[in-house]
């Protein structure tokens, strides 16, 4: 009877206890990549508590669904204190090393961000390049023909506005004319 506590042996509370304290560990590496992650998007105070917020969320959901796998739902102080201590553990050794490579890191989330990008949008880059092309061999055709339309128009206008002056003179000044005939 000595060995139980509340229903549990001492061996799968040492157990559990063992297996908070990796989940703790897992946790800190989650919050190292919601840091790092942060950090390349912007470094700015509600970038952080926002990312920090998330985490927490995060971190409580794992946290249940951690207590629901392990000990049946029930949350126990040495689960809590376990994965609290796996966390700092990771924090202040593994995580403190990581976290100076954090600039190496970023670069190179961001490269393998820039290729995904590029492989997801090069369809849509290659219909448009061919769509810009065709548009722009359409418009050059347009403003050629707009050309030879004004080239056009003004030879049409200059022989409109003659033949317009020639039946306005014609109109305007029928006397001038008999005055002419009739001196002869």
């Amino acid at each position: 009877m000595t060995d139980y506590l509340y229903g549990l042996s001492l061996a799968t509370q040492t157990k559990n206890f063992l297996l908070s304290l990796g989940f703790g560990f897992i946790m800190g590496i989650f919050y190292d990549l919601f840091r790092i992650i942060r950090i390349s998007i912007s470094k700015g105070k509600i970038a952080t508590v926002i990312s920090d917020i998330l985490y927490c969320v995060f971190l409580c959901f794992a946290l249940m669904l951690f207590c629901l796998t392990v000990n049946e739902g029930e949350i126990r102080l040495y689960l809590l204190l376990g994965s609290l201590a796996g966390f700092f553990v990771y924090y202040f050794s593994l995580g403190v090393i990581i976290f100076s490579f954090s600039e190496r890191l970023i670069t190179i989330i961001k490269k393998i961000i820039k290729s995904i990008f590029n492989v997801i949008s090069f369809p849509f880059r290659f219909i448009f390049g061919k769509l810009r092309k065709l548009f722009n061999n359409l418009s050059a055709k347009s403003r050629k023909n707009t050309k030879n339309i004004k080239n056009k128009s003004k030879f049409l206008l200059k022989v409109n506005k003659l033949l317009l002056y020639n039946l306005f003179v014609k109109v305007r000044h029928p006397s001038k004319r008999e005055f002419d005939e009739s001196e002869e």
